[in-house]
């Protein structure tokens, strides 16, 4: 990955192509996010739960009511996977507290495979063969990123019913 540029982050939202959020601090110990696309990598200004946020408004939400949703819907009441699109088929999973400034944010669309390191560290690798390692032990991430994929499952098994119920109300041959 290449073209490391810093963007405020006004003018950064997530879209299909972003795998990962991480945090990291720079020279002057201000917080920032260190996105990873399947072609590059940003640095953009703020932390990632305000990218998270930044970019749910600009897909119409707001992450109180993708949470909200989340909650209702699966039962989730803490680390819920967070719908930044439904459209464009954007989760994104936290992998601790979302209110932890040390919070990684990954796409569950892009998650290819987790491997074991040791324990408690795995690999996170991407669609794009990329990875990064996380303290996490490979059951906790697996188990993450099935709940997300339930819940983008269970989303899309509502939206397909009533599309059907509409289809055959208005459109019958």
């Amino acid at each position: 990955m290449t073209n490391k540029v810093m963007v405020p982050n006004k003018q950064y939202e997530i879209n299909v192509d972003t795998m990962a959020l991480l945090p990291f601090c720079d020279e002057y110990g201000n917080l920032h996010t260190k996105v990873l696309e399947r072609n590059r990598t940003l640095c953009v200004c703020g932390k990632p739960k305000s990218v998270i946020t930044f970019s749910c408004g600009y897909y119409g939400s707001s992450y109180k009511g993708r949470k909200d949703g989340a909650s209702h819907i699966m039962g989730i009441r803490s680390r819920a996977p967070i719908v930044i699109s439904e459209q464009l088929g954007i989760f994104f999973i936290p992998l601790e507290s979302p209110n932890n400034d040390t919070c990684i944010w990954i796409a569950q669309a892009h998650v290819k495979q987790v491997k074991a390191i040791s324990s408690d560290t795995s690999d996170i690798i991407f669609s794009n063969d990329t990875f990064i390692s996380v303290n996490q032990a490979k059951s906790t991430l697996e188990a993450k990123i099935h709940r997300a994929s339930h819940y983008r499952f269970i989303l899309e098994l509502r939206i397909n019913e009533k599309k059907t119920i509409y289809t055959h109300r208005f459109f019958r041959p």
